[in-house]
């Protein structure tokens, strides 16, 4: 990890402030905390977070010995939604 992401997670964990208040992208205030940032859809990074997330799981059960198989691409329906209970059985 990186200076700013390790101080973006120490400033989370203790309650720190983070940012100055300002609008967010979506029209939604952001508090000094900056908590707006990981749940607002518009934020930059967010599947950057989500995918290097996924790659920490998936190579902790690899190393342990469990399969992982992350999702394939294209599982997205053609409306935007994403499907949903999606079982993978080996």
């Amino acid at each position: 990890m990186d200076n700013e992401a390790v101080r973006g997670a120490v400033s989370l964990r203790l309650g720190l402030n983070l940012c100055a208040p300002h609008t967010c992208q979506c029209g939604s205030p952001v508090d000094a905390l900056g908590i707006r940032a990981l749940v607002c859809k518009h934020a930059s990074g967010r599947f950057a977070r989500q995918h290097a997330l996924d790659d920490i799981i998936s190579r902790a059960l690899v190393s342990t010995g469990i399969p992982a198989l992350k999702e394939p691409a294209g599982l997205s329906r053609s409306d935007g939604r994403r499907p949903d209970g999606l079982t993978l059985i080996p």
